[in-house]
């Protein structure tokens, strides 16, 4: 059998050559019947398009390769997958598609699966970074490069592109919704002090905290249900606190078998209040209060910057935006 083209796909549909392009780049503006129609006759004749020659032809590979930092490899939380789901969408959308690549701030150098191989061989046409750290050489690399970037979190420097949520006030607002609600000594548990988000959040809570005059204190490395309810295990044996504030509402499982284990209730005996509100957070008992994170935003605002950048665009865009998230779904939980 001779190698298929678009053209003979159009042929046997008796559709035109632009409607077989439009199916295959995924676009809104073709009927339902007739993109099915074309999908069938794709997939009876095996048909792939040629995505290298068609990246040359023009000088871009509609591909965006997203870095997750590969912490332990443990990779990512429910709340980065629901927050990759909103991406994909908002990227297809214009068109683009998206390769993870699990990383590391000082460790791609020597690996060869990572996905700043594909960037290095022009093989994408831009990148968007997950959790960054002080120092991270991969944001020297794509700029060294004159790589398209977006940075998801707020980094120093006027070089720096970044979108992210206002995780200060995500700490500030925390502290202050448990200590309006007469909550007098709070335990803030964290991922680890290297990532910029748990430093803006800690400062946030503890500047709401000391104007509160209440007691307080923050724990740093909790990046694991585990973690989470080891650390809370010895916690409640000492009595001291009335509130958990936790980030990552996933984490919250550990946090209620430790308390619940040493015969404590919730909210009665502690509160406890997280941060992502994911799906999850309505179906644990008691339910999770928890701080909604503007994820479709987000994703919107990522994904409208990178594109921005990849096409060169000379119309001005802000090039660090911060996204309000203060909202706080209320449950049962406080």
């Amino acid at each position: 059998m001779k190698h298929m083209t678009m053209k003979d796909i159009a042929d046997i549909c008796g559709v035109s050559l632009k409607t077989v392009s439009r199916v295959m780049n995924n676009s809104a503006n073709v009927k339902p019947e007739t993109r099915q129609k074309v999908l069938d006759v794709v997939e009876e004749y095996d048909f792939r398009a040629n995505m290298l020659a068609k990246g040359l032809r023009q000088k871009r590979t509609n591909t965006i390769i997203f870095f997750i930092d590969k912490y332990k490899e443990g990779y990512w939380s429910i709340w980065q997958n629901h927050m990759l789901q909103h991406l994909f969408k908002k990227a297809k959308r214009l068109g683009y598609k998206i390769v993870v690549s699990p990383s590391s701030q000082k460790g791609y150098l020597n690996d060869e699966t990572d996905g700043f191989n594909l960037i290095s061989s022009k093989m994408a046409d831009g990148a968007i970074i997950l959790d960054s750290v002080d120092n991270d050489i991969r944001i020297e690399l794509l700029n060294k490069n004159k790589v398209p970037y977006v940075l998801m979190g707020q980094k120093e420097g006027k070089d720096i592109h970044w979108v992210d949520l206002d995780n200060y006030h995500t700490g500030y607002e925390g502290a202050k919704y448990l200590t309006e609600k007469g909550y007098k000594s709070i335990c803030f548990l964290l991922g680890h002090e290297t990532f910029h988000v748990n430093k803006l959040r800690a400062k946030g809570f503890t500047d709401m905290a000391k104007k509160a005059g209440v007691e307080y204190q923050v724990e740093f490395g909790v990046d694991s249900v585990r973690l989470a309810y080891e650390i809370v295990s010895e916690i409640v044996k000492k009595h001291k606190f009335d509130a958990l504030f936790i980030s990552g509402d996933e984490r919250a499982i550990g946090v209620y078998r430790a308390i619940l284990q040493a015969g404590l209730n919730i909210p009665e005996d502690i509160a406890v209040l997280g941060i992502d509100n994911i799906s999850l957070s309505e179906f644990l008992y008691p339910s999770l209060s928890s701080m909604d994170q503007n994820a479709d935003e987000f994703a919107e605002e990522v994904i409208k910057m990178l594109d921005h950048f990849i096409k060169g665009d000379k119309g001005d865009i802000n090039k660090q935006v911060l996204i309000n998230n203060k909202k706080i779904v209320e449950r049962e939980s406080t």
